[in-house]
């Protein structure tokens, strides 16, 4: 060991920092128990090993590097993990100065592991989130509260879902506003201001126009972030492309648009009041009557009567060939109702299933005649319609 001074010697020993001392050669001459602690070993064992043995074999060789320069410099330097006999290895910033004569190294090892760690953590933290969010289908961003929409930090689903790379988002060179469709934009502001408004999430859809001018629709998910003291700060989001199942919900709409058209034009055509005479109105009734049909040609005939004034309705069942309970009740309340609204209604063309249904039912049919068939029951209609000016078959 090198001639030190008792102090000089006490301040090497007590130091709180891990020191040592070393030749050119990498021989390890003295080490303070706080570099003892660090190492794992006692100052003998140190001393055996030498410098480069407290490294792993692939870092040895830049030890002695280190060493070597050193020897020509003033100062030594370098940054390398050392490895303890539990096998754990501690990150060790190496600094000393360098003494020509007797030739030593004072080095001080500064024990960096939890900032080391803590870094380490940071990178592979870093690494997971860039592999998450580039695998994810579609683009998480944070931007400013800004009509504008200014980026702060995009994921790389930017560019297949925009068409724009990265940085072109982030240099503001291309404005989030500027790809939004202008039917849309407005309320995109205003739904996003509601939701910070009432500190809740927002949840977005509309389109927007990509880098190549394709039309697409995107859903986002996104709220506000804010500070210790409360101010709104940034909006972090994640949005992605619903175009497909955006097109196939508005193609179902046309489709449901076209189908309740062609109900309501079938609904038209299966209720062919005809106003044959003046104050004379036919139904024909064709196919099967159920209950929903009964109730649209009630809603119907009712309708008919009162817009035209008649006083006789022939109900013609010819072409029905059954009815059933709710069905046949239907037609005994048609008739009761137009004879409230002071009309006749009469019966035509009843099959034997129909009127035995009608009978089982014991049928309040208020009233109403029968004929055999709809011509007996226009001609006694004809025949008892009063004189008005003018009269002419419809």
């Amino acid at each position: 060991m090198p001639h030190r001074d008792a102090a000089a010697d006490r301040f090497f020993r007590f130091q709180s920092a891990p020191c040592l001392e070393v030749d050119f050669d990498g021989g390890l001459l003295c080490a303070n128990p706080a570099f003892c602690r660090v190492a794992g070993r006692s100052e003998d064992e140190l001393q055996a090993a030498g410098l480069a043995a407290l490294f792993a074999p692939e870092a040895r060789a830049e030890v002695l590097s280190a060493l070597a320069r050193g020897a020509t410099r003033d100062v030594v330097s370098f940054d390398l993990p050392l490895e303890r006999p539990d096998g754990e290895r501690r990150w060790l910033e190496w600094r000393g100065v360098s003494f020509p004569d007797p030739r030593i190294f004072r080095i001080v090892a500064h024990d960096v592991t939890a900032l080391w760690r803590a870094e380490a953590e940071a990178r592979e933290r870093e690494r997971f989130l860039g592999t998450l969010l580039g695998n994810l289908p579609g683009m998480a961003y944070r931007c400013r509260n800004d009509p504008q929409w200014p980026i702060e930090f995009v994921s790389a689903g930017c560019e297949a879902l925009l068409g724009f790379r990265v940085d072109e988002l982030l240099d503001h060179s291309v404005s989030l506003a500027a790809l939004l469709h202008p039917d849309d934009a407005t309320r995109v502001w205003d739904e996003v201001q509601a939701a910070l408004a009432a500190r809740t999430r927002y949840l977005l859809t509309y389109r927007i126009h990509t880098k190549s001018g394709e039309e697409r629709w995107l859903e986002e998910h996104g709220r506000g972030v804010y500070d210790a003291s409360g101010e709104l700060v940034a909006l972090e989001g994640f949005a992605t492309d619903v175009t497909a199942r955006m097109r196939a919900k508005l193609e179902l709409h046309e489709k449901l648009r076209v189908i309740e058209e062609q109900k309501e034009q079938i609904q038209h055509l299966s209720l062919p009041i005809i106003e044959v005479w003046d104050g004379v109105l036919t139904l024909p009734v064709v196919g099967v009557v159920d209950d929903q049909r009964a109730a649209c040609i009630m809603e119907g005939l009712l309708d008919a009567v009162v817009r035209t004034q008649s006083q006789r309705v022939i109900i013609d069942l010819t072409a029905v060939d059954e009815v059933d309970g709710a069905a046949a009740e239907h037609l005994a309340r048609i008739l009761r109702a137009v004879r409230l609204l002071g009309a006749e209604g009469a019966l035509s063309g009843m099959q034997p299933k129909v009127a035995q249904m009608l009978v089982s039912l014991a049928a309040d049919l208020g009233g109403a005649r029968t004929w055999p068939d709809l011509r007996a029951a226009l001609r006694e209609s004809l025949r008892v319609a009063p004189a008005r000016p003018g009269p002419r078959p419809r």
